[in-house]
């Protein structure tokens, strides 16, 4: 330690001992890290964190995203179990893959077609099905019903399959929850326009399942045969369909009729000798498309036809509930007039039906008819003779004295006294009977294709009258969407209404009309259903 110019100064002692060798480094003894270096290490370790938060951040939005109003469908279907009060019988679609391979026996062999159209008309396709797979001794596939306003349309074969796959929901089960107020996000634009429920939700299959097998099929995705049952494309058989009636599948050929719609005849016995594990049709629509003369084979249908019964027990407990409100003593009208196809004929449909409650049901003369139609609208045009031949039907038979008394009963203790009804009272000899009307229309009150009924029967009903009886409907929920059934359902109760009429009368041309005249309203009345397309 020294003193210089008054400074304080401390001198290092020199070092005697040298240092200690250094270790070399992976980099060589020359070689040493730069400060620029580590920075550079800094700054892709940040870069790589920032990268795997955004990439976590966009996942996590995309996520809630997706699923922001709902959960997936598998939760979707916990979630609503206890909400949807279905009480049905185990359904054939309780124990559904959900994309898992099916255990199959190898023994096995399937029955497939594409569903089409309206409620109905999957109705006969899925008849004439198992009526086919049952012959045929084969496991049919079973698509579930479509329910909504708009239904599929039928295409061939090939583009069916693919319009059906890309009409699914799966992978949307967040659409049924969007709030009211938001905008519908693009791919739930059509998610509420229809639903899908498996058919024994509504018709009781136990008679059926105790003598076939049954599968559910819920998807139309390409590659499903094979991923669920391990059908290869070359183990198939395709019936290719170029219009909706191309095939017709016949017994006897040779006693078929040609003149029959449809462009070829299929022989059962040839499609029994077919070795393939799956045959697979496109559309199976159409009442006359089985054409059987072997008395085993009418047996089965009319057995399965007879099988096609309305059985959900809410429906049927709200349909019986509002027949006793009318006495269990009334008319009914199944008019059909909305659909473009019906709608273009509603006005000689409406009045074929009128005609067919006055002059075939309450038996009035011909005269006494044109008479009264000609008071009512003013029609000096009468009813022609082919209008006259339309009328005959073996459904449409006249009241006996014990229904013209159950209904003279029924209207006396609830229709209010009018002079509408005076008239009518005086040209029937009895009191006019209640008439309920099932149909499609809106604003029944005032719509005119109604006011011929209303103008002639002072006591008309129709679903808009029981409004109190429908509550139980708010109910139904379709555990698989998520979405509610009571719109899809009105017209099945509609339909169980009018079934359950002293008569009732329905739209030509309308399969959902002959379902009822022809099964609904003949089992109600225990009597044999009515077997169309037969020889």
């Amino acid at each position: 330690m020294t003193l210089d110019r008054g400074v304080h100064q401390r001198t290092r002692i020199p070092r005697t001992r040298p240092y200690p060798p250094r270790a070399p480094t992976p980099l060589g003894p020359c070689v040493q890290a730069h400060p620029r270096n580590r920075r550079n290490v800094k700054l892709v370790t940040l870069l790589l964190i920032f990268t795997f938060a955004c990439v976590a951040c966009f996942g996590s939005a995309y996520y809630l995203f997706r699923t922001r109003w709902g959960t997936l469908p598998d939760h979707l279907r916990a979630l609503y179990a206890d909400s949807a009060p279905f009480e049905a019988n185990t359904s054939i679609c309780d124990d559904n893959t959900h994309g898992r391979r099916a255990p199959i026996d190898p023994n096995e062999r399937f029955l497939a077609y594409l569903p089409h159209s309206g409620f109905n008309n999957q109705r006969i396709a899925f008849e004439n099905a198992l009526v086919l797979s049952r012959i045929l001794n084969r496991t049919l596939i079973v698509p579930p019903v479509r329910l909504g306003d708009k239904p599929v349309p039928y295409f061939p074969l090939d583009r069916l399959s693919r319009t059906l796959a890309l009409a699914e929901k799966n992978g949307l089960g967040h659409c049924a929850h969007v709030p009211p107020g938001l905008s519908t996000p693009p791919e739930c634009s059509d998610y509420f326009d229809f639903s899908h429920i498996p058919w024994d939700w509504l018709i009781d299959l136990s008679l059926v399942k105790s003598k076939q097998k049954l599968l559910c099929r819920w998807s139309f995705a390409e590659g499903w045969f094979n991923d669920i049952l391990g059908i290869s494309e070359n183990q198939t058989f395709l019936m290719r369909d170029h219009n909706l009636y191309h095939y017709r599948f016949v017994d006897n050929v040779g006693s078929s009729n040609r003149n029959n719609g449809y462009l070829e005849d299929v022989s059962i016995d040839a499609l029994v000798q077919r070795k393939q594990k799956l045959l697979l049709f496109g559309s199976l629509f159409g009442s006359a498309r089985l054409q059987f003369h072997r008395e085993e084979h009418l047996e089965m249908r009319r057995e399965i036809r007879e099988a096609m019964l309305i059985a959900h027990p809410i429906l049927n407990r709200i349909s019986t509930s509002i027949s006793k409100a009318l006495g269990d003593a009334y008319l009914a009208i199944h008019l059909r007039a909305s659909e473009s196809k019906f709608e273009r004929a509603s006005e000689p449909n409406s009045r074929e039906i009128w005609w067919t409650l006055i002059h075939q049901f309450l038996n009035l003369t011909l005269d006494d008819t044109s008479r009264l139609e000609r008071i009512i609208q003013n029609n000096e045009r009468g009813v022609t003779a082919m209008e006259l031949n339309r009328l005959n039907s073996p459904n449409r038979v006249p009241l006996n004295d014990t229904e013209r008394s159950a209904l003279d009963i029924a209207s006396g203790s609830v229709c209010p006294r009018s002079q509408m009804y005076a008239s009518a009272q005086s040209l029937l000899g009895n009191n006019p009977p209640l008439l309920y009307i099932a149909t499609d229309l809106r604003d029944t009150r005032n719509h005119p294709l109604l006011l011929r009924f209303r103008a002639f029967f002072p006591c008309t009903f129709d679903l808009s009258n029981f409004s109190s009886h429908l509550t139980l409907l708010n109910q139904l929920v379709n555990p698989v969407d998520g979405l509610p059934l009571r719109r899809h359902f009105l017209p099945f109760v509609d339909a169980l209404i009018a079934s359950k009429a002293v008569r009732v009368a329905g739209t030509r041309g309308s399969t959902f009309s002959y379902y009822i005249e022809d099964i609904l309203w003949r089992r109600n009345h225990d009597l044999p259903i009515k077997q169309r397309g037969t020889f």
